[in-house]
């Protein structure tokens, strides 16, 4: 469907940033009930980090491999959704959410989940063989979002939408270091429920909540116009 214009308003960014900071959440989050599934109770997890169970070091390449392999897939049902041509923003969305060039970058700099796990198979080329393995899983779903748009436009639209909601989100890490540093350490004990703190419950059902207001505010303003 070329020619889509996918909307880069401050409400729809808004929306982004928030849809971007949940998927973050749930890549995270799926790497903790990973190690809940596998090891039983012990982990923990903040906002951006999470750790393992004493029980769970023999099993770490599986809880590695379960938050990447969510993203991967949201991002292809992404791509699925923008190739067939409905729900035209919720396809760019869900490719945007997961953050393909920031996982690039990060396995390109020698981090990353990918990395790690091609570290196990083969330590001296796990960067390249990591990169190599990140640009074909996201190459396709940013293809398909570029033939997707104008053909004027998607020169600066599709790197905007890439980088722009994920700007406010930067600071995030060191924030949640200084906030459950301690936390995800053990060296400090705070009321939480299945390894989570009750406040990171709190901040995520805030942007779930502030995501669901822009969203139904995005469709009443397309319904209007």
């Amino acid at each position: 469907m070329p020619g889509y214009r996918f909307s880069l308003d401050p409400r729809s960014l808004l929306a982004l940033v928030a849809l971007c900071w949940l998927a973050s959440f749930a890549h995270e989050f799926t790497h903790h009930l990973a190690v809940l599934a596998l090891c039983g109770p012990g982990g923990w997890m903040s906002l951006s980090l999470f750790a393992l169970a004493d029980s769970c070091d023999a099993r770490w390449p599986w809880t590695t491999v379960a938050g990447p392999a969510l993203s991967y897939l949201l991002m292809w049902a992404g791509r699925a959704l923008v190739l067939r041509g409905r729900a035209m923003w919720w396809g760019f969305a869900l490719v945007i959410a997961n953050k393909p060039l920031m996982r690039l970058l990060t396995v390109a700099t020698g981090g990353g989940d990918e990395g790690r796990l091609w570290s196990l198979v083969a330590p001296q080329s796990a960067r390249c063989l990591a990169t190599a393995t990140v640009l074909m899983l996201v190459l396709p779903p940013l293809w398909a979002c570029w033939r997707a748009l104008p053909a004027r436009g998607r020169g600066w639209m599709l790197p905007a939408a890439l980088l722009l909601p994920m700007l406010p989100l930067l600071g995030v890490p060191a924030i949640d270091a200084a906030a459950y540093g301690n936390w995800i350490y053990g060296q400090a004990t705070l009321p939480a429920a299945f390894g989570v703190p009750y406040s990171v419950w709190a901040i995520e059902a805030g942007v779930c909540l502030l995501f669901l207001g822009l969203l139904l505010g995005l469709r009443v303003t397309r319904r209007t116009h």
